[in-house]
C-alpha cells in the first residue's frame, strides 16, 4: 500500500500526482508504462504529470519514467572513487590528455578518471563542455580554455548535473571528442553504468561527439553494470593501464578496438 503523501512544500496538484511523488520517493524510480496501468490513465497523462512534478522540484525525469531526487541511486561518492586505483587513473589521464589539440571542442564527464585528465590539460586553446562541477573548477583558471557547464539537478555524491534539462542543453552542442569513464566494460555487454541518470548524460554526450575516448582502468573490465551505455566497438580509443591482463588486451584488440595501454 502506498503511504500518504507528506511534504513540507505546499501542494495544489491532484491526488494522482501526490501519489506519484510518494511512489517515486519510496521506489527510487517509476516508469511511465507502469504508472499508466496503475492509475488507469494514458501514458501521455503520466508524462504531463511527471513534467509538472519535475518543474516543481519533486523528481527528475529520465527516459521512460522518473527518479527520486532523494534517492540518487547507488553511485559511489566522488571522494571515495577518486582514491581508488589513483595511480592507474593518473596514467590513463595523462595519456588521454595527449589526444587533445588546439581548437578542439571536447566533452568531459563527471568520472574521477576524467577529472584527473582535466588536471593535465595545459596551454591549450579549447572549449570544454561538462556536467562536472569538479572539472569546471579545475579548468576555471586555465587561460585559453572556455568552459561550458551544463546545469540541471545536482547529484551531491558526484558533484555533477543530471536530468532532462541537462540532456536538452547537451543536445544543442557538438563535440569533436568525448572523454568518459564507466562502471564497467565488457566485450559482449559493452560499456555500462550503475547510475541511470549518469548513463543518460553519457549517452547524450556520445550522440553529439565525433570521437569517443573511453578511459577505464583494469578493474572495470569484465564488469557488467545496470545500464548499457554503448557498444564497446563504437569507441574510437580505449585507454587503460598496464595492470590490464595481456590476454584481455589482445582479445579486445582482436575485436578491432584501438586499445592504448598507459604506463
Amino acid at each position: 500500500m502506498v503511504s500518504s503523501f507528506q511534504s513540507d512544500t505546499p501542494w495544489i496538484g491532484n491526488e494522482r500526482q501526490a501519489q506519484l511523488i510518494t511512489l517515486v520517493d519510496e521506489l527510487g524510480m517509476i516508469r511511465v508504462a507502469d504508472m499508466s496501468k496503475r492509475f488507469g490513465v494514458t501514458e501521455e497523462t503520466i508524462r504531463r504529470d511527471l513534467e509538472r512534478l519535475e518543474k516543481e522540484g519533486f523528481l527528475s525525469r529520465v527516459h521512460g519514467g522518473a527518479v527520486s531526487l532523494k534517492k540518487s541511486g547507488s553511485e559511489i561518492p566522488a571522494l571515495k572513487r577518486e582514491q581508488t586505483n589513483i595511480e592507474e587513473k593518473r596514467a590513463i589521464a595523462l595519456k588521454a590528455a595527449s589526444f587533445i589539440e588546439d581548437g578542439d571542442i571536447i566533452g568531459i564527464d563527471s568520472s574521477t578518471t576524467a577529472l584527473q585528465m582535466a588536471k593535465f590539460i595545459k596551454d591549450k586553446e579549447i572549449t570544454v563542455i561538462t556536467n562536472s562541477i569538479a572539472v569546471t573548477l579545475e579548468l576555471a583558471n586555465q587561460k585559453g580554455i572556455t568552459v561550458i557547464t551544463v546545469g540541471g539537478y545536482l547529484l551531491e555524491d558526484s558533484l555533477s548535473f543530471v536530468g532532462v534539462s541537462t540532456q536538452k542543453v547537451i543536445e544543442d552542442y557538438h563535440l569533436d571528442k568525448f572523454f568518459f569513464s564507466c562502471t564497467g566494460f565488457d566485450s559482449k555487454r559493452g560499456i555500462s553504468e550503475v547510475h541511470e541518470m549518469q548513463a543518460q548524460i553519457k549517452k547524450h554526450f556520445i550522440s553529439i561527439s565525433d570521437q569517443l575516448f573511453l578511459l577505464a582502468d583494469y578493474s572495470k573490465y569484465g564488469t557488467k553494470s545496470l545500464v548499457s551505455i554503448e557498444n564497446l566497438k563504437n569507441v574510437d580509443y580505449l585507454i587503460t593501464d598496464d595492470k590490464m591482463a595481456v590476454n584481455d588486451v589482445r582479445n579486445i584488440r582482436n575485436l578491432g578496438i584501438n586499445t592504448i595501454v598507459a604506463d
